[in-house]
């Protein structure tokens, strides 16, 4: 093993000398492996040596399972052992390679067996591009040294200055840091963090997606400030505070601090960080554009685009030098390749799209033709925050799932994932309705029936769609609308559906292309705040029954379980045909109340009764009529939110909304009245 240890010494002399990582996949039997490894081993006695998957070696720091990569962020290593003997799990790998420090090595263990399934010979050629030793051949040449004297840390101190900015400087100038993984951004928050920290008596609230998101932010405050106590959530210095408070949490309470981090922006709706760009004058967002956490520039993109309206002030820093590795960095550029994380949207220009067709795109033409499915994920990445590199192997792997694309010349005009649902038996379908039974990849179909009694949903057959995605150049154009409608004509279902985190933006979208709303969840979703919400199209007659059941669920909920649902959204869902039912009756006494007389006690319930005979009502409806009337708000939260001083100026304005939304049926009912009572002369 002399050479061995000789080619392993290059190795990490080659890697150190330029500050980068190599990727090293060790082809041969297990025990060739393991003394491999063991050498490697030596080569960094008193190194950390992760592993993730298999059972852990006795030489390891520490070892991880296959899917739990993401239990290493926040971490370092000069040697990472992945065993994929197991299997693969690509967003947790992903995760894992992100703590190899420059002048380290990731050394993979592939799996034996024969490559079947188009995601297994995927990545298996992928393998091939990295330094592969095979088990007697030639040891494979050692890469070529690329130094490089560029400042690691100068992207990093601009942006740590420019967090100090936003609470030394003038309010309402919020700070967008956006990077690739690696690049120091979460760590920059933990610096400036400290810093304002030891000058001034500070609260800072960090939120994210998760407490995980974060711990950088709070290990890199902790370096600096050996005196601070460390709590649950909370770090404590001299006056000074700096607490995770998570993003639902924070809105609802609003509690007071001095200013607030916003990390992995992206993964958080536009909506709620609106919401936190009005409370709170001194904010800094910062989000990962690349990376296994998914890339949300379509939805990054849309909220500069209001910043840049509403705070015209705000400042933008993107690092793109990393802190752990140095730039072009060989791991680095064979990840982002191999998982399509570098696939960047191709410029439409002035191409006609016109008359561009939705084809069916094989799993066989994606391996074949990978600059197709590139386009494609570019695409989907763009446009969809949680894409991720498991997503690509999952597309390549499930037969369930099946990708259905709009080309113009080589560029991807819009594509639909789409997953195959329903065709269950009898026995299967009543289980799942007793609750006994959840069958995976079956998600509209068991809810349908499970909780809305709907049967059928299960037994039909019935095409989910996942994902849709327009080129940003062609979005309201009627693209969308057109690829949906096309996509009814190739493929062959007893209806469709599709499920989402609700926005009035997204379900106007899906009503537009015959969509109806059959069920929204309870709770919001931790990942992205919103509920999630079901939408189907069908032509069978179950579906009235469940559009009735929505129309009941929805008016009963408002003022209970939904009564937080952004107004807009409360518009968007509730809009619908109006009954039969007249109130003409309750009109001298809502006059009244108008104009100032009666009590709101007294007219609520007709005004309840009103407005769920006539539901279109509410897309004149101001927001304080919609916050009071439907989703019962209280005075007090009504004042908040409006900014009001009290009841009395609550009830004062909302006596003025309604005599504007009601004065043309004021006005009918009296003309109605006057007519009926005169007599002719």
């Amino acid at each position: 093993m002399v050479v061995t240890q000789k080619y392993i010494h290059q190795l990490f002399s080659a890697a150190s000398a330029d500050h980068h990582r190599y990727g090293v996949v060790l082809r041969g039997d297990r025990e060739w492996q393991l003394e491999w490894l063991k050498q490697l081993a030596n080569e960094k006695i008193g190194s950390h040596i992760f592993q993730l998957g298999g059972e852990v070696l006795s030489f390891t720091t520490k070892g991880v399972a296959i899917s739990k990569g993401q239990q290493l962020l926040g971490q370092e290593c000069q040697l990472l052992i992945c065993d994929l003997s197991e299997g693969f799990d690509a967003n947790s790998f992903s995760a894992a390679i992100g703590c190899v420090v420059g002048g380290g090595l990731v050394v993979i263990l592939p799996n034996c067996s024969p490559s079947c399934s188009f995601d297994e010979q995927w990545l298996d050629r992928a393998l091939e591009k990295l330094v592969v030793v095979r088990q007697h051949e030639a040891l494979p040449k050692v890469p070529n040294c690329r130094p490089s004297s560029l400042e690691p840390y100068a992207q990093q101190n601009r942006a740590v200055e420019g967090v100090r900015k936003v609470i030394e400087g003038r309010r309402k100038r919020p700070l967008v840091i956006t990077a690739d993984r690696g690049r120091g951004k979460s760590s920059a928050l933990g610096i400036a963090a400290a810093q304002l920290m030891q000058s001034r008596t500070m609260h800072i609230i960090v939120t994210a997606p998760s407490i995980a998101t974060i711990q950088p932010v709070f290990e890199h405050a902790l370096r600096l400030l050996p005196q601070a106590i460390g709590e649950k959530n909370k770090i404590r210095f001299e006056g000074s505070i700096l607490e995770f408070v998570a993003p639902d949490e924070l809105l609802r309470s609003t509690p007071y601090c001095d200013c607030i981090f916003v990390d992995e922006a992206s993964a958080i709706p536009i909506p709620m960080l609106k919401k936190m760009v009005d409370h709170y004058h001194r904010a800094v967002f910062s989000t990962t554009v690349h990376g296994y956490e998914g890339c949300g520039r379509g939805f990054t993109l849309k909220f500069q685009a209001w910043l840049a309206k509403h705070r015209p002030g705000y400042n933008h820093i993107h690092l793109d030098q990393p802190i752990r590795w140095n730039v072009s960095d060989p791991l680095e550029d064979w990840h982002f390749d191999s998982f399509l994380l570098d696939a960047e949207l191709d410029e439409l220009g002035s191409t006609d799209t016109s008359d561009i067709s939705l084809n069916h795109i094989s799993k066989q033409q994606l391996f074949e033709q990978p600059q197709k499915l590139r386009s494609c994920f570019a695409l989907l990445v763009n446009a969809h925050y949680q894409t991720s590199p498991n997503d690509l192997m999952l597309l390549l792997a499930d037969e369930t799932i099946q990708l259905y694309a709009a080309f113009a010349g080589d560029i991807c005009v819009g594509c639909i994932l789409t997953v195959q649902e329903g065709g269950l038996d009898s026995d299967t379908i009543a289980q799942i309705q007793l609750g006994k039974r959840r069958p995976k990849g079956h998600l509209v179909a068991t809810t349908l029936a499970n909780q809305l009694g709907v049967a059928d949903a299960a037994r039909l057959s019935s095409i989910r769609i996942m994902r849709i995605a327009v080129h940003p150049q062609r979005q309201n154009q009627g693209v969308g609308e057109r690829l949906l409608s096309q996509l009814k004509e190739i493929s062959s279902a007893d209806f469709y559906s599709t499920s989402f985190g609700a926005t009035s933006e997204l379900v106007s979208f899906w009503k537009k292309c015959g969509f109806t709303p059959v069920k929204l969840g309870s709770t919001r979703e931790q990942s992205s705040g919103t509920h999630s919400l079901i939408m189907v199209s069908a032509q069978d007659t179950w579906l009235n029954h469940v559009k009735c059941y929505f129309r009941q669920f929805m008016h009963f909920s408002l003022s209970s379980l939904f009564q937080d649902l952004e107004i807009d959204l409360v518009r968007a869902l509730v809009d619908g045909d109006n009954s039969e039912v007249a109130h003409t009756h309750f009109i001298p006494l809502v006059e009244n109340y108008t104009l100032g007389g009666a009590s709101f006690d007294s007219v609520a319930p007709m005004l309840d009764s009103y407005w769920k005979s006539c539901p279109v009502l509410i897309n004149s409806a101001s927001d304080l009529v919609i916050r009071k009337l439907i989703q019962q708000y209280s005075w007090e939260q009504c004042a908040r939110e409006f900014s009001l001083a009290g009841r009395k100026q609550v009830e004062q304005q909302l006596r003025s909304d309604l005599s504007v939304l009601l004065s043309p049926i004021i006005a009918y009912s009296n003309l109605h009245c006057k007519t009926q009572t005169s007599t002719p002369r």
